[in-house]
């Protein structure tokens, strides 16, 4: 008869995938009771990061884990969008600040720490994809996104490093009259 891997090492599988973090659920369908959640960020085996959604191990996190988090905490229709997506994406260059998570919702909470939350009602499963196992917009729809929030000259930058590396841009762009 096989024996189920440990919950600890079943915990650290899904880390594992999730550049460090999980979510509630899933530490709740690995077996792991709220007594244990608390007995475990007590013993710094977990960090609490966002609402329902911890650490495993340590608390630092690269910024892979950060935008996986804020994903996370967002629920299951978000997606990592317009600044942070370009990061993502490296069509700019990563810098400090909150992580930008767009969600298919008209309406619901609009303050999280470290999150800057966008809506969008309709967001096409077409807009979105993944990279590195997280949910993000496509570069066509993080540009269109970009030029509603930053200055031209930046989303043009971001447009020729997205055609530099062959990123599908799709037909949400057309050319941005750049060389």
């Amino acid at each position: 008869m096989r024996r189920k891997p440990a919950i600890d090492t079943r915990i650290a599988g899904i880390a594992t995938r999730q550049h460090g973090v999980i979510t509630l659920a899933q530490l709740e369908g690995v077996g792991l009771s709220s007594a244990g959640v608390t007995r475990r960020v007590q013993a710094g085996r977990l960090f609490r990061l966002h609402r329902a959604v911890y650490t495993v191990g340590h608390a630092a996190l690269a910024k892979e884990g950060r935008w996986m988090a804020a994903v996370l905490a967002c629920g299951e229709a978000a997606v990592l969008s317009h600044r942070s997506a370009a990061e993502l994406w490296a069509m700019l260059p990563p810098r400090d600040g909150p992580v930008d998570v767009t969600i298919a919702s008209a309406s619901g909470r609009s303050k999280r720490r470290g999150i800057r939350l966008h809506r969008c009602p309709l967001l096409p499963a077409a807009a979105t994809a993944k990279r590195f196992g997280i949910s993000v917009t496509t570069p066509a729809r993080t540009l269109a996104d970009l030029s509603r929030t930053m200055r031209p000259w930046e989303v043009r930058r971001a447009a020729r490093q997205a055609a530099f590396d062959g990123l599908d841009l799709g037909h949400e762009r057309g050319g941005d009259r750049t060389r």
